[in-house]
């Protein structure tokens, strides 16, 4: 009589399976868990101060700090940047234009910036990225208009430039001409840094569609704002620095990192 060779597993080997088999599945399900079942968390953390900014380009901000991304990785995919005068609401809109970093030269010693153009970058799960960004105005019709009037001025100052002619002598002769004199009530009339409590809204954009706001506030006095006023003139006459090879002087205030989130 052929004897029965069915093997039957024991209460053992059936535990002994069932956890083998959890343990070849353990990754798959960490990674399934974390990829879709944890919430992302992205935050930003400021650092330094934020740069206010007047010039050619016109009016904009810099401002750095770290972006943290947890339980998941991140694709940043814009920064933006609000800026609301408090006395009458009026709005400078600014997107991320350039990365500025830090580079460290060992002849001298000394710390130098570079810039690259900002682009789309990715925060792994748990770790620090470092950001420090140079805004630009999104307003085409503005920019348009300031690269006209800056292009007006270069060829005004080339005009007036002649051997004998010292770097005073064509910055005082630019002021005279009456282009100048429109070009700046005109620039002076829209000016945005004003004596006035200003409220910045930064914006992150990552993956699909999600986005992170972080709000900010900070204050122009009187003092500061007559002085930041100058940069107009010193910029309208920057075609001369220029051709003369000198520095042009323009101020940059500095303001801290307040938190404004339970502020309107």
């Amino acid at each position: 009589m052929p004897q029965d060779t069915t093997n039957i597993m024991t209460t053992y080997e059936i535990i002994a399976t069932v956890i083998a088999v959890i343990a070849l599945l353990q990754p798959w399900i960490i990674k399934f868990y974390n990829h879709f079942l944890r919430k992302i968390c992205v935050s930003f953390i400021p650092s330094a101060q934020i740069k206010l900014y007047y010039n050619r380009s016109g009016a904009y901000v810099y401002l750095g700090g770290v972006i943290e991304s947890k339980n998941q990785a991140a694709v940043v995919k814009d920064i933006s940047v609000k800026i609301i005068r408090q006395n009458d609401k009026a709005e400078l809109k600014l997107d991320w234009s350039s990365f500025m970093v830090p580079v460290f030269q060992s002849i001298g010693g000394n710390a130098v910036t570079t810039s690259e153009i900002a682009r789309p970058f990715k925060v792994e799960a748990g770790s620090l990225y470092p950001v420090f960004v140079e805004f630009a105005s999104v307003d085409t019709q503005e920019n348009n208009r300031r690269s006209e009037i800056y292009s007006t001025m270069t060829t005004e100052a080339f005009n007036i430039i002649q051997p004998n002619v010292t770097i005073e002598q064509a910055k005082k002769m630019l002021a005279s001409l009456q282009n100048y004199q429109d070009f700046r009530d005109e620039l002076l009339q829209n000016f945005y840094w004003k004596e006035a409590d200003y409220i910045i809204e930064l914006t992150i954009t990552y993956n699909e569609s999600k986005a992170k706001q972080y709000r900010y506030k900070f204050s122009i006095d009187a003092n500061e704002a007559a002085a930041f006023k100058e940069n107009i003139e010193n910029s309208l006459q920057s075609a001369i620095d220029e051709i003369y090879r000198v520095p042009t002087n323009l101020l940059c205030p500095q303001k801290d990192f307040v938190s404004a989130e339970n502020e309107e």
